[in-house]
């Protein structure tokens, strides 16, 4: 028999052992990347479409194949864009840098750092023969899009039609803090119908995927995917699902998390421990057309929440998300606050703490709109 107290701290620290191993992608946070600046990155629209790279070719870039799978080394991808490379500590963190940008990569590690804020990659990077690889994969669909979208093919023009998908509804009301009587279907409404009035006072086309408590099916996954054929069947040209997050019963985990749809051949964030079985996905779904935009959307959206709402940047990643999967357009689902956590929750709660949330997710939109802009070709003079 146990003393009373370790039975005491048995029982308090076996259920959030139990929740971050069920699923570690929302699990606590793990380091914070060296060197982040408070809040986040701040690179505004015209700077990350600028492009100082020598080549605007990605082919240009070697590939080697471990394992099978094709690695890039980061040292000739950086000439590709326009970065220079240096080891901070030889064979283990390795840092690109230009005037504008910082990039954070160390060995064995699927996390690295994007201009301050917090990325997981498919696969660890990988330390060999005094060089550091990432996968292609991680490179072309993660990467580049988030800070060198200009070397994508075929820019996608500025969007005039954004859908937004409050998540949960009807018999689904996500999570619920009975403390203060909050049900999450009911905030990510209120949070969506508040970016509706901005987002239109900006001169955009809205969509939303529900108007009130309700489902759109009789289980998950019709549900799920009437929400994206809602967005497809409006011609969206983005789509943003509005969740709040929960690791109850952990009420110290807090933050911003904000998830793309997994690339083809990868495992989700989900996926990644050893105790969860593979969910690599040998066939591409139709969202992964737009893998790049959707991390440039990812990185806009996460930028701008953690500057405005000063919440702690638990990263970027990826699920394969049922509401996602069928779109035919850039898409993202944003984890703005932790229910479980009460200082959150506590400013979710309130009509002021709502419009602060929609007010910086518009602003990510705007921020990946811009950029969208600045991108795009420019008219020539009139002879």
């Amino acid at each position: 028999m146990f003393p009373a107290a370790l039975r005491f701290a048995l029982a308090t620290l076996l259920p959030l052992v139990a929740a971050a191993a069920a699923d570690p992608a929302r699990a606590a946070p793990m380091r914070p990347p060296v060197n982040a600046p408070p809040g986040g990155g701040s690179i505004d629209a015209k700077t990350r479409a600028t492009i100082p790279a020598k080549s605007r070719k990605l082919s240009a870039v070697p590939i080697t194949r471990f394992n099978g799978l094709a690695y890039v080394p980061l040292r000739e991808a950086a000439i590709i864009i326009g970065m220079k490379s240096l080891w901070v500590e030889k064979n283990r963190q390795l840092v690109l840098t230009d005037a504008s940008s910082r990039l954070e990569f160390e060995g064995n590690s699927r996390e690295i750092s994007v201009d301050g804020l917090r990325l997981f990659l498919g696969k660890p990077v990988v330390v060999k023969n005094g060089l550091c690889y990432i996968t292609q994969i991680d490179f072309e669909r993660i990467l580049v899009g988030r800070i060198r979208p200009g070397l994508l093919p075929s820019p996608l023009p500025r969007p005039k039609v954004i859908a937004l998908d409050p998540g949960h509804g009807g018999g689904d009301s996500g999570f619920e803090d009975k403390r203060l009587g909050l049900k999450e279907k009911i905030l990510t409404l209120d949070v969506a119908q508040r970016m509706q009035k901005l987002l239109v006072a900006r001169g955009y086309k809205v969509v939303l995927t529900r108007t009130d408590d309700r489902q759109l099916g009789p289980d998950k996954t019709t549900d799920f995917r009437t929400r994206a054929e809602i967005a497809n069947r409006a011609n969206a040209d983005l789509f943003v699902s509005v969740h709040f997050n929960s690791l109850f019963p952990d009420t110290k985990t807090s933050g911003t998390e904000t998830y793309a749809f997994t690339p083809q051949f990868m495992r989700s964030d989900r996926a990644q421990s050893v105790t969860q079985p593979d969910d690599t996905e040998k066939d591409p779904a139709p969202v992964n057309r737009y893998d790049p935009w959707s991390a440039l959307l990812s990185q806009s959206i996460q930028q701008e929440v953690i500057n405005a709402l000063k919440t702690g940047d638990r990263g970027q990643k990826t699920m394969h998300s049922g509401v996602m999967r069928w779109l035919d357009c850039p898409g993202v689902l944003v984890e703005s606050l932790f229910l479980s956590n009460d200082f959150e929750a506590n400013m979710a709660s309130t009509p002021a703490g709502r419009q602060r949330i929609a007010a910086a997710i518009v602003a990510g939109i705007e921020l990946y709109a811009d950029t969208l802009s600045a991108l795009a070709p420019k008219p020539r003079p009139t002879p």
